[in-house]
């Protein structure tokens, strides 16, 4: 190999694993044991099963499970992940719990007044400057996240997508009650979220895991085992092609 060209793989090189230089900021919420309504069974191990594995890939991973995820803890917590990083950097919301036709059901939730509205969240995330923003929620009517807020409220539609790099994976369409599985220790799009993530989407086999990659492995794999009664569906300003979990990037 010439001089030249050794330099030039070289510099290919440095810029590859700059380009992999990026933080990852995530926050896991999960609630399984309620203050005010029925409690739920898998939502928690959602929660921790998604935060350890991206622990294997950053120490930016803040977990809320339980109490501890009351309406204004969420909110807390997702603004500081999100102030946190930069334009380089990934942020990553799961939520797993209940939710409403107009936002998330906190521990604290009584009614649709005190949920985390789906409006708070948004204003919260469009604050976050990194480009490569990930809403993951598992949680009944998570299709809702995409549509206008109530009357008054800032919506999908205004705070989403006029922002690139923005990516909501949503376990179930608008109308759709978001199944837990029974033989598992989660719910089924968590289920298939991890499984996905962790290589069994990745049908180019380059260790890379993009956002159509892992919309086509769950959606298909959830309707399946659910008997076509949930469809995950996947919205935002952003590539097909955007990474969301890379196994060969450095930890």
């Amino acid at each position: 190999m010439t001089t030249k060209r050794f330099l030039w793989v070289m510099d290919l090189m440095l810029c590859t694993l700059m380009a992999e230089a990026r933080t990852i900021y995530v926050l896991s919420v999960g609630i399984s044991h309620y203050e005010h309504i029925r409690d739920l069974k898998k939502t928690e191990m959602d929660a921790t099963s998604v935060a350890e594995l991206y622990k294997t890939h950053t120490s930016h991973v803040t977990l809320l499970l339980g109490a501890q995820a009351t309406h204004d803890n969420i909110l807390e917590q997702l603004h500081q992940v999100c102030s946190q990083a930069t334009e380089g950097d990934v942020l990553v919301f799961f939520f797993s719990g209940h939710g409403g036709k107009g936002g998330l059901c906190a521990y604290d939730t009584r009614n649709e007044q005190t949920m985390v509205t789906y409006a708070e969240v948004q204003q919260v995330v469009k604050t976050c400057r990194a480009n490569n923003k990930q809403l993951y929620i598992d949680a009944c009517y998570a299709g809702g996240l995409r549509a206008p807020g109530r009357s008054g409220e800032a919506s999908a539609e205004t705070s989403f997508t006029d922002t690139q790099g923005v990516m909501l994976f949503l376990s179930s369409r608008t109308g759709e009650t978001s199944q837990e599985n029974p033989w598992a220790s989660n719910g089924f799009f968590t289920q298939y979220l991890l499984r996905g993530m962790k290589g069994a989407a990745d049908t180019d086999a380059n260790r890379i895991v993009t956002a159509k990659e892992l919309f086509t492995y769950v959606s298909t794999n959830v309707a399946e085992r659910t008997k076509g009664r949930q469809h995950p569906v996947m919205w935002g300003k952003f590539n097909d092609s955007m990474r969301v979990m890379n196994w060969n990037a450095r930890k």
